[in-house]
């Protein structure tokens, strides 16, 4: 079973989520919930959860702080909050998940069941997570957190490296999506960009900026997503 704590000081909250846990009871063991920042140190540090839920606002400080101090951790978070603009900022705390308040049974139930199979299939802790890209020479592996976005052409993607080189991969930009993970958002048909590498967004002509200074376009339709990602509180 997967160890997992929860850092919430909402007696309510946390009784809908022992609720929603029901289903997966045999797969998740509910080590308890801390109500602060001291005490979720402290449960973190003794009981060595795989997962972690935790609230963005707790009395004595935030969520984010747990993590600071914490420094390295080993285990998977998925952010709770009330308020969208914490989303860039769950992204950089290599979050798993967030999902915002009041609890939806749907998110998480659908968070629980991905962190559940990522934890299964984890690979070894060394071990860099890589896609296979098939391309016109060959198969080229790649690590996912060197992506800075890729562009859809055709039956084809072009796939933009930190490095500032490029690959073309035989695969459709949309096969991309779910692989990814959430660390990446589809701005529009034809782009999927590494969120963490957000500059700034030009409202005026809805254009986005990564921090290489390669602009790109954002669809109407996904324009308040991306508001809510990247607006800061």
């Amino acid at each position: 079973m997967i160890d997992l704590l929860m850092v919430e000081d909402e007696k309510g909250a946390v009784a809908v989520f022992k609720n929603l846990l029901k289903l997966h009871e045999s797969e998740f063991n509910f080590l308890g919930a801390a109500t602060n920042v001291s005490e979720a140190l402290k449960m973190i540090k003794e009981l060595k959860p795989q997962v972690v839920i935790l609230d963005i606002s707790l009395p004595d400080g935030t969520g984010f702080d747990v993590l600071e101090i914490l420094g390295e951790i080993d285990f998977e978070v998925i952010f709770l909050t009330a308020h969208e603009h914490y989303a860039v900022q769950a992204i950089k705390n290599n979050a798993f998940d967030y999902i915002l308040k009041p609890l939806q049974s749907k998110e998480m139930h659908e968070a629980l069941n991905r962190v559940k199979l990522k934890i299964v299939n984890k690979p070894s802790k060394n071990a860099v997570q890589k896609i296979a890209l098939y391309t016109t020479e060959g198969v080229d592996f790649i690590n996912i957190e060197e992506i800075a976005y890729l562009k859809g052409a055709s039956n084809y993607t072009e796939i933009y490296m930190l490095t500032g080189s490029m690959i073309v991969a035989s695969r459709t930009l949309k096969s991309f999506e779910s692989q990814l993970g959430i660390a990446f958002f589809r701005v529009q048909k034809s782009y999927i960009i590494n969120t963490k590498l957000i500059k700034r967004f030009d409202r005026s002509d809805a254009t986005l900026y990564l921090d290489s200074g390669v602009a790109i376009p954002v669809s109407k339709n996904k324009k308040e997503a991306l508001l809510n990602l990247v607006a800061k509180g």
